[in-house]
């Protein structure tokens, strides 16, 4: 079973990844779940705004000790983003919320496209939350990777971490359609 196991799992894994092309948008979203001591969704989001592909960075979540939208702000200054172009909502304990938090601010700054940035196992839940909540309103929601797929740095310890969230992540999927989060 095990056995079996590892040799479809890099199968599920590229299910779940809608790959990591950046798209030009108004702002990008980094949704908590950022990973320590790498932060890849936060370095992503400074890359892409650095190289100009939005002018705003929304970071959303509540979490806990580094895993929080002021704190993951607070690594993007750090990394020289400037304060205007940080919007943070602190509220969001899942990734719907991660949305529906982000929706009203969205809509107030009067963007007409995002980009989500997640880890490549989340990327197709977190597309499917936020095309049902900005249904109607004419954004358009683009996709990219915090890394590639098998692209996790911290060795094997990591790579087990991250392999359990993506079979979660299955299991979430179904919960989020039963309880009509998704289409």
């Amino acid at each position: 079973m095990l056995i079996a196991l590892f040799l479809i799992y890099p199968s599920l894994e590229r299910i779940l990844y809608l790959g990591d092309t950046p798209h030009h948008a108004d702002a990008i979203i980094v949704l908590s779940g950022d990973m320590e001591p790498y932060f890849l969704r936060t370095k992503k989001a400074v890359e892409l705004y650095k190289q100009g592909y939005a002018h705003y960075i929304i970071f959303s979540g509540y979490g806990s000790g580094g895993d929080n939208a002021e704190f993951l702000s607070r690594i993007a200054l750090h990394y020289h983003i400037p304060k205007q172009a940080i919007i943070i909502e602190p509220n969001a304990r899942t990734t719907y919320e991660n949305f529906f938090f982000s929706k009203p601010l969205i809509l107030k700054h009067g963007f007409k496209s995002i980009m989500i940035v997640t880890s490549p196992y989340h990327q197709l839940r977190a597309y499917l939350v936020a095309k049902k909540l900005f249904k109607g309103t004419g954004i358009m929601i683009y996709n990219c990777a915090s890394h590639a797929p098998y692209g996790t740095p911290g060795g094997l310890k990591n790579r087990i971490r991250e392999s359990r969230f993506v079979m979660m992540e299955y299991f979430k999927i179904v919960g989020y359609y039963l309880l009509g989060r998704i289409e």
